[in-house]
């Protein structure tokens, strides 16, 4: 069946051009003009659509064309734009830049073409002037299967800038969306960590203040010009995915608070639709688990509150002994891999204690330890994957683990880090923790898989 949403691609021809703050001012705008706006993250990020889906009232989905099938792509964009006015995709790094920096594999391109939306693109108007149209009409032309229908121009200093750039740009057969003022204050506001913005879990008390400066950057974008490109999208053809309905009798306990936030929305819907209850646990104030079969512990910044995750010994003791006599499976990703080690070091060297069932410590580190797509070969049957399966996902950590002991891997590190560079996944009886974060919509059986093994544990 032919389907077709009005559609459009935010994207920059670099990365770091204002893509985010830029998108986040298309989606205030157009929810303050009554429109149900459905916002999309091409790649496998976890902190910008925690953004997107903050200023459009709906969860923001991934569109990753790495580590889904193209079908699965389709229908993810189709199932969550039924009942949406337009859709609103942020794109990854700039436009034509990829996965393995040869091909379009990953691309925004990639994607904009396999959902047949229009692209409008973002320029920076520092430090050049006409250099920017020799820019466009090279995008332009690389590849015409792109339909770059739009211009967002940032970082224009004045009003004498802002003329020039618009005479330069205008024989280019493009729309000149939006002029962005430079203004230090939005860069203020965005709040920058080491993995990129700060959490907006972390940041429920400055909602107000973030959406004034998305509105502040609507009033700077021509609204009218993104809906009338926004219909240039194209239909496209849906082909249902068969899904499997079982119900699992399993409880489920998922740490999902400040310090643990990094969750794909879709991992946690399959585990509501396919057990019994799920339960959400907050590790730095709650002292007791829940009556729970499954712990599932996903990323997020275990580092910035490991002093309130190490006093919280309750927790963390409930947690061991729990796994320690049989009581509970743990799955655990990245920043949860941290979480289960005996002790994390921060950047000063302290020592904050934590669960301890991994026989090792984790040291923060200045720079990225692993930042990438992730290929991995399962040489272990484990909780979740079984030996011989193959797993796409994704890490991005400032951390590296030093074990003590002898430690079981799960996975063969066939792209990306992992724990050892060759490494990843520690595999124990009814555990597996590793560095590496999985959409349910890489692999469902893996998470069918995760519930099923669980289901024994009374």
């Amino acid at each position: 069946m032919l389907v077709r949403t009005p559609a459009v691609v935010i994207s920059g021809y670099r990365g770091k051009i204002g893509k985010t703050s830029i998108t986040m001012g298309i989606i205030e705008g157009l929810k303050r003009m009554g429109l149900r706006v459905q916002p999309f993250k091409i790649g496998p990020d976890f902190i910008d659509p925690s953004y997107h889906s903050l200023l459009a009232g709906r969860e923001c989905r991934n569109l990753d064309s790495v580590m889904f099938t193209r079908r699965t792509l389709v229908s993810q964009f189709i199932r969550n734009t039924r009942d949406a006015d337009i859709a609103v995709v942020e794109g990854v790094f700039g436009l034509y830049d990829s996965y393995d920096g040869i091909t379009e594999a990953g691309s925004t391109a990639e994607v904009a073409k396999i959902i047949k939306a229009p692209v409008i693109l973002i320029l920076s108007a520092e430090r050049t002037n006409r250099g920017l149209a020799a820019v466009l009409k090279g995008f332009l032309s690389f590849d015409r299967e792109v339909r770059i229908r739009g211009v967002i121009v940032n970082n224009i200093a004045n009003e004498k800038q802002r003329d020039k750039i618009e005479r330069i740009l205008k024989d280019y057969g493009v729309e000149i969306v939006g002029m962005i003022r430079r203004d230090e204050e939005i860069e203020r506001i965005m709040g920058y960590r080491h993995l990129g913005l700060i959490p907006i879990e972390e940041r429920r008390e400055e909602e107000k203040r973030i959406e004034e400066m998305a509105r502040r950057i609507s009033e700077q974008i021509d609204l009218k010009k993104v809906l009338e490109i926004a219909e240039e999208a194209e239909e496209i053809e849906e082909e249902p995915e068969t899904s499997d309905e079982r119900r699992v009798n399993v409880k489920v306990g998922v740490i999902k608070d400040r310090a643990f936030s990094f969750y794909y929305p879709e991992n946690i819907e399959f585990i509501q639709a396919h057990s019994d209850r799920v339960y959400f646990i907050d590790s730095l104030n709650d002292k007791i688990l829940p009556e729970i079969d499954l712990l599932y512990v996903g990323g997020g910044f275990p580092e910035v509150y490991a002093p309130m995750l190490s006093r919280n010994e309750e927790l963390l003791r409930e947690i061991r002994s729990r796994y320690e006599r049989g009581r509970i499976s743990i799955y655990a990703e990245c920043g949860g891999l941290m979480l289960m080690c005996d002790n994390l070091v921060d950047l000063n060297g302290k020592e904050h204690k934590l669960v301890g069932i991994i026989d090792g410590d984790v040291f923060m580190e200045r720079k990225p330890v692993g930042h990438g797509y992730v290929r991995l070969k399962t040489v272990k049957d484990t909780i979740f994957a079984k030996k011989g399966d193959t797993l796409v996902g994704h890490e991005f950590h400032h951390s590296r683990l030093k074990l003590r002991g002898e430690e079981s891997f799960a996975y063969e590190v066939i792209r990306g880090h992992g724990i050892d560079g060759r490494h990843d996944g520690i595999v124990k009886d009814r555990f597996l923790a590793s560095y590496t974060h999985v959409h349910v919509l890489h692999n469902r059986e893996v998470f069918l898989n995760l519930l099923l093994s669980s289901a024994d544990i009374k």
